[in-house]
């Protein structure tokens, strides 16, 4: 399946794609957890071999300094 994907932008810098069907299975699992306002947060933090960690967390909703 061939899905268009979701962009997320600052400007015109294209941060994450999320295909449809992720998207999809995302929204499955935040609705079985009782979240209908939830979301997907990515973070890059400093740690790990190379200086930086990838870090994914399905969160209640949006902070105030989130990227969306």
């Amino acid at each position: 399946m061939n899905a268009a994907p979701a962009n997320y932008k600052i400007g015109n810098e294209k941060l994450v794609k999320v295909l449809e069907g992720a998207s999809s299975h995302l929204r499955g699992l935040l609705d079985r957890q009782g979240r209908p306002d939830g979301a997907l947060r990515i973070a890059v933090v400093g740690g790990g071999c190379s200086g930086l960690q990838y870090k994914m967390d399905l969160v209640d909703g949006p902070r105030d300094r989130d990227i969306l």
